[in-house]
């Protein structure tokens, strides 16, 4: 039985549109605060995003979850008052805790962490969310949060429609997980965030009250910026009681780093920035100030330095990203942010592969199959993590990419990279490969069993040298054998050795294998790709990402695993890092140890064939 686990609630990252694909669900935004219900030994605890005991607050959620009739239970949802027209109101729920009208007021409940010993958050979010409705039954107080699975754009504009906040963007097949992340994605009908208060002016109702809010943000060096004034939202309860806050919080000195120009810089009483404001507003200027901002409440549950400016962007191993809510696999629904928490989960695993490689990539500016093309070199613009090398071609220079760590991986997915092919050398010996790849690439009436086995023929024929091997799918039904060798053999060696390889299994077969190149005739042979190893030719790197349906990925296995019951296209962006966290041993274990050298005999045993 699993102990029952603490609240550590998932977040939402901002996008600008919802994601489209029947890989999503979507939920309303709701306009109130997020609160863990914990159950366990007979009490129920309400508790904060930010980990603090809520139950007081709201007792009428309480006792309405006591009655759920379970031993223990974790749920996800959020508190809000629900208006007469069905929307939610963040400011009627703040009037509330001042002895306001707490009629409406509902816990939407929309996951399932836990229940009855056993721990759900690595379970897919549609069967928690199946769970759950079984669980709850709709009354005056809890509420479960329904959802539509896919159409984003069209139940975004239906939400803006009805005057919502927005939405919230769910894969259906993600587990539970702690902190913001990608699986869950939030689109805003109208510009919201908070903000910090810094100052504040005097109404000329009276000096009993604030006629307006100055506030502002955090910027990259901690410095609170000024975002303009928040001059209406207020009743007159309200205007008296945010003066009550702030009169204890008032001080000399201006809080923002440059003090606001005109009037409201000289006129302005200036407080501690302590409290947080929950603002709306139409939009930012183009100096950085917000306009048509209307108070919200104050969030007790932000803390004032970690309030920054929200963007529509993502960053991902410090790499910012534009347009993280593109999808790039319409079919799957992963979008740009997707490709690169991909690559981030599985760091240790793809950067080795890649490191000092130069690389020729296929990139997609929109989604796979719209307009792809293919890049060897590198006069675009690419992000400062990159290296570029210059390396000499038969009439030019060619200037190529290198990515040598994480930060440079994801920086070709902000250049709307999907595909890495990498050249069978590092940039320090360009002229010396260090490995040999040969590409068995079946027609379409050829097995998967025909292919393990043309494999094998590889490995053993490679053995006979002296040499060992190691498999990895290629993203597709065909598979990469890779011999990993001492760079001090030239090209010229290496794409003859390769060659006589592929001879001598063909030869072997005939009938089922061929090393010519043209594709008609050969729907039923499998081709025995050398060309792999010519200078200046490539074969997709392991762990990267194809440009094709179900976002497939090319992911080294051992020959162990290499049966027929292996499904190569079941190697996804969604499931190979789950794979590697199964995984108790590298299936390539002593590949990057392997001090092998291309002997005299092999060549001459290879130019004999």
């Amino acid at each position: 039985m699993a102990a029952l686990p603490d609240y550590e609630p998932q977040l939402a990252t901002l996008v600008d549109a919802p994601p489209e694909g029947d890989a999503w669900l979507h939920e309303v935004k709701f306009d109130g605060y997020r609160i863990g219900c914990r159950i366990g030994r007979g009490e129920v605890t309400l508790i904060s995003r930010k980990g603090n005991d809520w139950t007081r607050d709201f007792p009428e959620v309480r006792v309405a979850m006591a009655k759920l009739g379970v031993r223990s239970a974790l749920i996800d949802g959020e508190v809000a008052i629900v208006l007469p027209d069905g929307r939610t109101s963040f400011q009627a729920l703040q009037n509330s805790f001042a002895g306001g009208d707490r009629r409406g007021l509902t816990y939407f409940v929309f996951d399932l962490l836990y229940l009855d010993g056993r721990d759900l958050r690595g379970v897919p979010l549609e069967k928690r969310k199946g769970a759950l409705r079984a669980l709850v039954t709709d009354g005056e107080v809890v509420r479960y949060a329904e959802h539509w699975t896919g159409g984003g754009a069209r139940v975004f504009r239906e939400a803006c429609r009805l005057r919502f906040e927005g939405l919230v963007s769910k894969r259906r097949d993600a587990p539970y997980r702690a902190r913001r992340n990608a699986d869950w994605v939030k689109s805003k009908c109208i510009q919201r965030q908070e903000f910090v208060i810094g100052g504040f002016t005097d109404s000329e109702r009276g000096k009993d009250r604030i006629g307006a809010l100055l506030v502002g943000y955090r910027g990259d060096k901690g410095e609170l910026v000024f975002a303009g004034k928040v001059g209406t939202g207020y009743t007159d309860a309200v205007a008296r009681d945010l003066r009550r806050k702030l009169e204890p919080l008032e001080q000399r000195e201006c809080p923002f780093a440059r003090r606001p120009a005109g009037w409201l810089g000289r006129g302005a009483h200036w407080v501690r920035p302590a409290l947080v404001a929950e603002v709306t507003y139409t939009e930012w200027t183009r100096d950085g100030k917000i306009r048509h901002a209307s108070f919200q409440g104050l969030r007790a549950d932000k803390r004032p330095r970690a309030v920054v400016r929200e963007k529509p962007r993502a960053e991902v191993a410090g790499v910012p990203l534009s347009h993280p809510e593109r999808v790039v696999f319409p079919g799957v629904g992963l979008m740009k942010l997707d490709l690169a928490r991909y690559y981030e989960s599985i760091a240790p695993d793809v950067v080795p592969h890649v490191a000092g490689r130069p690389l020729t990539l296929v990139r997609c500016p929109g989604a796979i199959g719209d307009d792809c093309t293919f890049m060897k070199h590198s006069k675009v613009w690419a992000p400062p993590a990159l290296r570029r090398i210059r390396i000499q071609e038969k009439t030019k220079l060619g200037e190529y990419l290198v990515a040598d760590t994480l930060a440079a991986v994801v920086s070709l997915v902000q250049m709307d990279v999907i595909e890495i092919h990498t050249w069978n050398t590092r940039a320090e010996h360009v002229e010396e490969p260090d490995r040999i790849v040969l590409d068995l690439d079946p027609g379409p009436d050829v097995s998967w069993q025909q292919v393990i086995e043309a494999g094998r023929l590889v490995r053993d024929a490679l053995r006979a040298l002296g040499l060992e091997s190691w498999p990895k799918t290629t993203g597709g039904r065909g598979l990469h054998v890779v011999c990993p060798i001492v760079p001090e053999r030239d090209w010229t060696d290496c794409l003859a050795f390769a060659r006589g390889l592929a001879l001598a299994v063909e030869r072997q077969n005939p009938r089922l294998y061929t090393t010519r190149f043209a594709k008609a005739g050969r729907e039923k042979k499998i081709l025995l790709d050398y060309l792999r190893n010519n200078r200046t030719n490539t074969s997709i790197a392991a762990f990267s990402a194809r440009a094709r349906p179900g976002a497939p990925v090319s992911v080294p296995v051992s020959w162990d695993e290499l049966t027929p019951r292996l499904d190569p296209l079941r190697f996804t962006v969604v499931t190979v890092p789950r794979r590697l966290a199964r995984l108790r041993e590298d299936p390539w274990e002593g590949y990057f140890r392997a001090r092998q050298r291309l002997s005299s005999s092999s060549l001459r045993a290879a130019a004999a064939v």
